[in-house]
């Protein structure tokens, strides 16, 4: 359903040295040049507080599907990718009605904007997530 859905498969993980200033050699245009290779991304977001992570959004489940199983990150410190809360089931294909491509009954809709609504939840989620791990980091430092 491209176009349709946007997925978030990460957190991105990768290894840093406490005083490696470079992250691990990760910043928010290299993994940008990294995963937009798999599709439209529509979001990056590294830790500031939590190095070694990040967070990246995609249009569609399918470029995010791609990443999670190709991108390996950079020779010398690989990526780990994983999915935010298992991997995605499949959509089921919405059939349009002719060349105006409305759908075909209301419960197809529904679902679709259910899930856009369930996916724009954990999106959410995660930030806040990352936030809560960020004020818990500057709490014990």
């Amino acid at each position: 359903v491209a176009g349709l859905s946007s997925s978030t498969p990460p957190p991105l993980k990768w290894k840093y040295k406490k005083d490696d200033e470079t992250n691990g050699g990760y910043s928010q245009d290299i993994l940008l040049r990294l995963l937009q290779k798999y599709g439209d991304v529509l979001n990056v977001i590294v830790s500031s507080k939590k190095r070694g992570s990040a967070v990246v959004e995609y249009a569609t489940v399918r470029a995010a599907e791609l990443a999670f199983k190709n991108e390996s990150g950079l020779s010398g410190n690989p990526l780990k990718i994983s999915w935010l809360e298992g991997q995605p089931e499949p959509p089921s294909p919405i059939h349009s009605t002719g060349p105006s491509g409305a759908l075909t009954n209301e419960r197809d809709y529904e679902s679709v904007v259910m899930m856009r609504m369930r996916q724009a939840a954990e999106r959410q989620k995660l930030i806040e997530q990352m936030q809560r791990e960020d004020e818990e980091e500057d709490a014990r430092s």
